[in-house]
């Protein structure tokens, strides 16, 4: 009996066997049969109707190395992870139960015929290959429902964060714009505004970082902007927050362009606080934009040890880049900062249709590089 037959002819013990796996996962023991069984039948169905397609020797290697054909609608087992999630399974129990799927098909098979002809073997292949797939699709719409509900908690979180960090800064403004006060409290009231503003920039950078994760990337407003102007503020705005730096300046060119001045803006000012806070003290921050090329370049140069290759790969992904430190760099306090601005800056460029690199080496240090088209489309919510 090839094995198609046999799971679409035994769906029932098969099913039982399922549901009394899922009964012993943790937020499933009082569960009842339907929510225990969700949507395997489905799932076997279209494993079965897998094993009875004919398929290329060039099809099962691209299945092998994930690059099977992608469903036009949602399949069985992306619903099945979704009906997971909400009840409350983590990713290990979701592939688990595939797991337990494929050995209980393949002995309750094994138990009623004798495995020996070639095509049995090719369906044992061929149902490894759907198992796969199957749990493949379940984990990717797994892993996706879990960013977007962490990106949506962050979104309300920095919301929730802004309105008291507001009154914050606005205590402290009142307290520098009396000038009765004694000194000490004037130096008080500074540091309490200085410290709301960075706050205020890292949620925004958080507020940037969730919003992006949840579709159509960061919005742009672009309008005709002069860069020189822009830049020019963003450099004095850090030589003002860091007079212990030295931070060089140099524009060429016609900077006029349409651009989202703001958010440029934004994108400069993380670079260059990137550079400061990752260069060596005694060295120069070199700032340079050039605009005598079609495009638009944006250079930002600081003395520091050269980057790995493996960190330069994920640079821009701040989760990436957090998993791949060494567990000692995990502790609270050893993390300086989430790397959240350059992912932002990265979204901004894209936002743009521009493109960023970074180089490094013991030599010339660290050099990041924005080039921007001088025309952006207009886009407003995201969407090109």
């Amino acid at each position: 009996m090839r094995l198609s037959e046999f799971i679409l002819g035994n769906l029932d013990p098969i099913l039982a066997e399922w549901e009394a796996f899922a009964a012993t996962l943790a937020p499933l023991e009082d569960a009842d049969r339907i929510e225990l069984r969700d949507h395997a039948t489905e799932v076997l169905k279209v494993i079965a109707t897998d094993l009875d397609t004919p398929q290329a020797e060039s099809q099962s290697i691209a299945k092998s190395q994930g690059l099977a054909p992608v469903a036009g609608i949602d399949t069985a087992a992306e619903i099945h992870a979704a009906a997971r999630m909400s009840s409350g399974l983590n990713s290990d129990q979701v592939m688990a139960e595939f797991r337990a799927l494929r050995s209980s098909v393949l002995r309750l098979w094994a138990r009623s015929v004798t495995i020996t002809t070639a095509d049995e073997i090719q369906d044992m292949v061929r149902f490894n290959e759907a198992v796969d797939q199957a749990q493949s699709e379940s984990m990717a719409r797994y892993s996706k429902l879990l960013r977007d509900a962490q990106s949506l908690f962050l979104a309300i979180l920095g919301h929730d964060v802004r309105s008291p960090l507001g009154a914050v800064s606005m205590g402290a403004q009142v307290l520098l714009h009396d000038q009765t006060l004694p000194s000490k409290v004037l130096k008080v009231g500074l540091r309490i505004f200085n410290s709301a503003k960075r706050v205020d920039e890292i949620v925004r950078d958080l507020l940037d970082f969730s919003t992006s994760h949840l579709g159509g990337g960061i919005p742009i407003d672009p309008y005709t902007v002069d860069l020189d102007h822009i830049c020019l503020n963003v450099v004095e705005e850090a030589r003002t927050f860091h007079p212990d730096r030295r931070i060089e300046f140099v524009s060429e060119g016609n900077l006029t362009g349409s651009w989202d001045g703001p958010r440029l803006a934004q994108a400069f000012a993380n670079l260059i606080s990137n550079a400061i806070q990752h260069g060596k003290e005694e060295g120069a921050i070199r700032i340079a934009i050039n605009g005598c090329r079609p495009e638009v370049v944006f250079e930002v140069k600081n003395d520091a040890d050269a980057i790995p290759p493996a960190k330069l790969r994920t640079l821009f992904d701040p989760v990436k880049s957090f998993a791949i430190r060494p567990p000692s760099e995990r502790s609270m306090s050893r993390v300086q900062n989430l790397g959240l601005g350059l992912y932002v800056v990265k979204e901004i460029v894209r936002a743009h249709e521009g493109q960023i690199s970074v180089t490094s080496t013991r030599e010339t240090g660290v050099t990041f590089t924005v080039s921007l088209p001088r025309l952006t489309p207009h886009r407003r919510n995201g969407d090109g």
